[in-house]
């Protein structure tokens, strides 16, 4: 008989992350519900840092992971190819600077938008500690609301670790598929923005439901990532971030 439990495809865009790659799959891999049949799209953009290695390891271990390994860094713009090439009911995009998931961490994100079903975009919540923020804006900018018993912070939804169905992006994918992705304009926001304005859907982050996006320069110079994501905000002309991140390595 044919399984009618829901597929995911888990989606993740990778660039000279290394330390924070290995962190997530070990994260990942405890925390996932295991109630779902998955596949988890990779596409490592030109890595030189041994990323490479690490996923080819992973991916004799877990028949699940399809990796595809750039020759160069091709920008956000891959995103579009992880998207189009999914074939899960759901969709969960995991940046790879996510480290540490909640337990059961896809069953809450599917059910959340089984729940809210005037919600087309959800992400987990994120720890908030002295070392970072976790890319997530702040209070003010979110109202608290309630579907089926699920509390939902309604407001800007980050991609750290987001779900949308498929059936969903089937309707806004060519719009997305026309549009520019850069550092000012991600994959998430566009996503977000599109489910809103063609489908009327809504976005929201799941209260308290947290993972650790370990954004922001103390992670990134632990990890050893540092001069990494000074070149990266360097050549998206976010030079705000840049001093921020190269003073930071000054004080290394």
């Amino acid at each position: 008989m044919k399984s009618t439990k829901p597929t995911i495809s888990f989606i993740m865009l990778t660039w000279n992350r290394r330390a924070f790659v290995n962190e997530m799959f070990t994260s990942f891999y405890k925390k996932l519900s295991k109630k779902y049949k998955y596949e988890f799209l990779i596409i490592d953009n030109g890595s030189d840092d041994g990323s490479k290695e690490l996923l080819q390891s992973l991916a004799l271990k877990d028949s699940a992971l399809r990796i595809n390994y750039n020759n160069r860094n091709k920008g956000l713009s891959e995103y579009k190819k992880l998207l189009f090439k999914s074939n899960g009911e759901y969709i969960i995009i995991i940046d790879d600077d996510v480290i540490e998931f909640v337990e059961n961490f896809d069953e809450k994100l599917i059910q959340g938008l089984i729940a809210a079903p005037d919600f087309g975009y959800l992400a987990l919540d994120v720890i908030q500690n002295e070392y970072t923020n976790g890319a997530k804006p702040d209070a003010s900018c979110y109202k608290e609301i309630v579907r089926n018993g699920l509390l939902l912070l309604e407001g800007p939804t980050g991609g750290w670790c987001s779900i949308l169905r498929q059936k969903d992006f089937k309707r806004i994918q060519w719009k997305f598929y026309l549009r520019t992705l850069n550092m000012k304009q991600g994959e998430d926001g566009l996503i977000a923005h599109l489910l809103k304005r063609v489908l009327n859907l809504r976005s929201a982050i799941i209260k308290d439901e947290k993972c650790l996006h370990a954004c922001g320069p103390y992670y990134s110079k632990v990890y050893g990532h540092l001069k990494r994501d000074i070149e990266k905000y360097r050549d998206a002309g976010l030079d705000d971030l840049v001093e921020v991140y190269s003073k930071t390595d000054t004080n290394a």
